[in-house]
């Protein structure tokens, strides 16, 4: 049976806090590689790399010399429970077990908070380790990049954000508090969103707060550092303060990622940088020369300790100054501050072309963990797209590990299926009004206010579940009714002062599902009078399947009052059929 190890303080810990590297090597008996180079920020190893190494090394001993297999565990773990025989079972045909993993934008995994080893790969990783000490996450993939090694999708055991509980080992008590401004909350779904996904919890300083900044169609938004300054005088001088923007950020990774890459640019504070010296200029050649394009302040992202942020705020700004341009000249001016911006994007990416693997964003030099979508329209369309891929939503769209085929057959050839969430109904409507532009599809005979889910960006993800879990199940009901696939999908609003009922019709679709995404409005039903059925008592968020082109012609009743949203999704009737 496998050994469980705690890395902590309290266990196999090396703590290499408050002490210079001479006393670190005598303490610990080993020795940093110094000619190892970080491959994405391209420093060397820091003290608390090395203090984390040493200790995964220690414990790696012990699994060697006691002969039977160890799981090892950071002391920012975080689970429910584990299968340890089923480990043990893995590790015999297995050199190593990942129950928790990430990967990166050099090809191999990182994050060595959750592992299990096998003795004989203890002893391999502890061969050559203590006279070239390099951080733990680089060393393990090294050494076992030839190895027959398993990981377990999704992970059984994640990093707890250092938001949540910080780690002992690296900074003591400090805590990391994330903050933000927006006044207008419906715009904030991006930021909202992809929070959510990643566990991250944050402060909206603009809640209730009517916005003296300006209309930011131009300079302006001095009152967010006003905001900013009145609040972090009451934290902690040693914590850490992280600023995003509200409306055209989003996270592509969790806080305790985030915190770590802050600290190993080991300056007092860090901003993001982009590729225009925006509002003024003039001022460009200030800025000293880059390795990189993005060399200019970006003021919608930063972090920094909380004690050099109130020194950095220390300067009187006007509410409807422009928060950029007092910031870079902050920057480039004596202010007795080690500041720093961020060239590479290895924490923040500003507005530009990145790509997305399905896990991660890559801007070809690393994998950013915040992307701020600043800029104009084409800025706007990239935030979007990309903020889509890392929605929230995303996870109910997408078919689970575990489809249930499960349905209710409501009334002949209706069947009612479980699909989305409350929260997930209210992230769709809230995505289609932010985008707007709701109008009547070209070539409707029965018109409506719709938009197209494409536009909206989850095509792709409603287009796999649909493969995936409702497509199955109308293939499965309907048998041997050939099923070619979704052909087209769109929201749809009812309102008092658009459009408020539909007649009677078919539609041009082999097999079609409609889901009802609010409640909070009267009239509206979704009547199939020859099926003697209507949409009342269909729950929120359950998707109604039928064969529509010929026997289930349907209508919706007039609204009496509210919006009415729903979601409907089209099949194609034949090989090759298309959007009209």
């Amino acid at each position: 049976m496998a050994i469980v190890y705690q890395i902590s303080l309290h266990g196999d810990a090396f703590d290499a806090r408050g002490k210079d590297w001479a006393q670190i090597i005598a303490e610990s008996d080993c020795k940093p590689d110094r000619a190892w180079v970080d491959p994405l920020l391209g420093r060397g190893l820091l003290k608390t790399e090395f203090g984390c190494s040493v200790s995964h090394f220690r414990v790696w001993q012990k699994i060697a010399a006691s002969g039977v297999a160890g799981i090892v565990l950071e002391e920012d773990a975080v689970f429910s429970s584990f299968d340890v025989a089923e480990i043990d079972g893995l590790l015999k045909s297995h050199d190593s077990v990942w129950l928790g993993h990430r990967e990166n934008s050099l090809g191999y995994w990182y994050n060595a908070h959750a592992y299990a080893i096998t003795a004989k790969t203890a002893a391999m990783l502890c061969e050559g380790f203590a006279e070239n000490i390099i951080p733990a996450d680089e060393w393990l993939p090294l050494k076992l990049k030839n190895s027959f090694n398993y990981f377990y999708k999704p992970e059984l055991v994640k990093q707890i954000p250092r938001s949540v509980r910080p780690s002992k080992i690296e900074g003591g008590s400090m805590q990391t508090h994330i903050i933000t401004v927006g006044t207008d909350e419906n715009k904030m779904w991006g930021l909202e969103q992809s929070a959510k996904r990643h566990g991250i919890t944050y402060l909206n300083l603009g809640q209730g707060v009517e916005w003296g900044g300006g209309t930011m169609e131009g300079q302006g938004g001095g009152h967010k550092i006003n905001l900013v300054r009145s609040h972090i005088q009451a934290l902690p001088d040693e914590d850490l303060v992280l600023f995003v923007d509200g409306y055209d950020v989003l996270f592509t990774d969790n806080i305790h990622t985030i915190t770590e890459r802050f600290h190993g640019f080991d300056c007092d504070i860090l901003f993001a940088a982009e590729k225009s010296c925006w509002p003024e200029p003039t001022i460009a050649p200030q800025f000293p020369m880059t390795p990189t394009p993005y060399k200019y302040l970006n003021s919608g992202v930063y972090m920094g300790k909380v004690a050099r942020l109130n020194h950095f705020f220390s300067e009187v700004v006007e509410n409807d100054q422009d928060d950029q341009l007092w910031m870079q000249k902050r920057f480039l001016g004596a202010n007795g501050l080690n500041v720093k911006l961020d060239h590479e994007g290895y924490v923040f990416q500003c507005d530009d072309e990145v790509s997305y693997d399905g896990k991660q964003i890559s801007n070809g030099m690393c994998c950013p963990c915040i992307y701020h979508g600043n800029g104009g329209d084409d800025a706007k369309a990239r935030f979007n797209s990309l903020a889509d891929k890392f929605r929230y939503i995303q996870n109910a769209i997408e078919s689970p590990s575990v489809i249930s085929l499960d349905y209710d057959e409501v009334a002949k050839d209706i069947l009612v299926v479980p699909f989305l969430s409350e929260a997930q109904c209210n992230d769709i409507i809230a995505k289609s009004e932010a985008v707007g532009g709701w109008g009547q599809m070209a070539g409707d005979k029965f018109p409506a206010q719709e938009i197209r889910v494409d536009r909206l960006g989850l095509w792709s993800q409603l287009e796999t579940a649909w493969k995936c879990h409702l497509g199955k199940i109308a293939e499965t009901k309907w048998t041997p009714m050939e099923h070619i696939g979704l052909r087209d999908a769109f929201a749809m609003r009812y309102a008092m002062d658009t459009q408020t009922s539909l007649g009677f019709h078919t539609d041009a679709s082999l097999v079609t599902g409609s889901v009802k995404l609010n409640e909070n409005y009267d009239g509206a039903e979704l009547i199939f009078p020859h099926q003697n059925f209507s949409n009342i008592n269909v729950p929120l968020g359950h998707c109604i399947l039928f064969p529509s082109a010929v026997t289930h012609g349907h209508k919706v009743n007039p609204l009496k009052s509210g919006v009415k949203y729903s979601l409907t999704m089209w099949t194609s009737r034949y090989q090759g059929d298309v959007n009209i």
